[in-house]
């Protein structure tokens, strides 16, 4: 078919679509039939530019009108996000079209589209200097930083590490663990617990970039049913799947050489007792074949579902540690 002849399809087939029509539309394109459902017509259609996050490093008026005289509708400080609308980072005659989020308090079960409003942002002359009001107190227009067209905007909004859609999990640190809190007990953490152990207990939530918050806030929307389906966190407690992986591996690491340790103890613990090396249970064959399927087999196993179902650090050490112990009882227990 000819361009016209697919585009022509296209606006009839909508106007189908809009007037309750469904299923196939059939054409005859150089003498041969054709059939074309609604997704497989409308998926060459380009995808609509997401709404890209920014992040100001200022503060700023947003205003009604892309005017210095309009009503102002919020005003936004540092670290505080907004989003590009349909990506859009020209500014028009100094100013840029972003949604700023109105939702403070999050319901933690709700798929319900999050509340914004528009307005318009003072990001390069001259609308700087209209509404701040003297040039100095503006950031620097571009004309007096080398003429970079797009400097004064990276001034003032910067594009955030992660972007609508992204899947990422966000960390939440508890409240209170009983293991932390019996370790607080202790002399040894009189002073506090390091930082790394309340983090290693710390809850993941998996999910994607759905929108911001308030107070400079991620929005992630985990699937329909999930406890929380929705979670609200900032930029430095977001994990991506590379680093998550990673961060279980290590923990996996942690938990194989601790099961080689209690093996081993409790192997040498039958040798002081008189039990031989080189023949029974307890002989160092055995002990070596256990070895080699921890770190072949059981192990690289048992990390994959922890980052699959999104396990804490301790939790993968635990787990990795109980199914290792749990294949030497079952070899070496009477």
């Amino acid at each position: 078919c000819g361009r016209d002849a697919t585009g022509a399809l296209l606006a009839q087939h909508e106007v189908l679509l809009q007037q309750g029509w469904g299923g196939a539309a059939g054409i005859r394109c150089l003498g041969q039939p054709r059939f074309f459902t609604a997704a497989s017509l409308f998926a060459r259609q380009a995808e609509e530019p997401r709404n890209q996050i920014l992040r100001l490093t200022g503060a700023a008026k947003l205003r009604a009108q892309a005017s210095a005289d309009s009503e102002m509708l919020a005003e936004l400080g540092v670290g505080d996000l907004v989003e590009a609308i349909g990506g859009n980072l020209e500014p028009a005659g100094g100013w840029l079209l972003v949604r700023s989020p109105l939702e403070d308090r999050i319901d933690v079960m709700s798929d319900k589209p999050l509340e914004y409003q528009d307005g318009w942002l003072a990001v390069a002359a001259p609308a700087l200097e209209a509404d701040f009001g003297t040039a100095s107190s503006a950031p620097a227009p571009a004309e007096e930083t080398g003429g970079a067209a797009g400097l004064a905007l990276e001034k003032l909004l910067v594009p955030t590490d992660v972007q609508m859609g992204e899947r990422v999990a966000a960390r939440v640190l508890l409240e209170t663990h009983p293991v932390l809190d019996a370790l607080k007990k202790l002399p040894l953490f009189k002073d506090g617990l390091p930082n790394w152990m309340p983090v290693s207990v710390a809850e993941l939530y998996a999910g994607r970039i759905a929108g911001v918050a308030k107070r400079g806030r991620f929005i992630l929307q985990r699937p329909s049913g999930a406890m929380p389906e929705r979670v609200a966190s900032v930029p430095e407690k977001l994990i991506r799947p590379k680093a998550r992986m990673r961060q279980t591996t290590i923990a996996g690491i942690l938990g194989l050489g601790l099961s080689l340790v209690l093996g081993l103890g409790l192997h040498a613990r039958k040798w002081v007792r008189g039990e031989p090396l080189d023949a029974g249970r307890f002989a160092l064959e055995p002990l070596v074949g256990w070895t080699t399927l921890l770190v072949v087999f059981l192990t690289p196993v048992t990390i994959l579902p922890c980052f699959i179902f999104t396990n804490s650090q301790a939790s993968t050490l635990v787990v990795v540690v109980w199914m290792n112990m749990l294949l030497y009882n079952d070899l070496f227990s009477e």
